[in-house]
């Protein structure tokens, strides 16, 4: 008499503790995935955000964008009068 009723004592701790694990793994299961969706949606804000940054830096450096810039503030064209297409002479005499 006295098996039978050990046996089902034990299988019920048995039971409760494992109900009480599976709570507590689904219970940090659920609030790490909606720390991993926010993670998700910071790191796509990130990268919009580079995308565009990324177009803006590439507008400021391209050439005409600099020679407005320095036209504005009074840089003017070099003229020289060295010609780099005609061909030089080897030595001077």
């Amino acid at each position: 008499m006295k098996k039978p009723l050990l046996l089902i004592s034990f299988l019920s701790i048995v039971v409760v503790l494992l109900t009480l694990t599976r709570v507590t793994l689904v219970n940090t299961i659920s609030t790490t995935g909606v720390t991993l969706v926010t993670l998700q949606n910071q790191i796509e804000d990130y990268r919009k955000e580079n995308e565009i940054l990324k177009e803006q830096y590439l507008q400021e450096a391209a050439y005409t964008t600099i020679d407005q810039k320095a036209t504005k503030i009074g840089y003017k064209p070099v003229t020289s009068e060295i010609d780099l297409t005609a061909p030089q002479p080897l030595a001077l005499r």
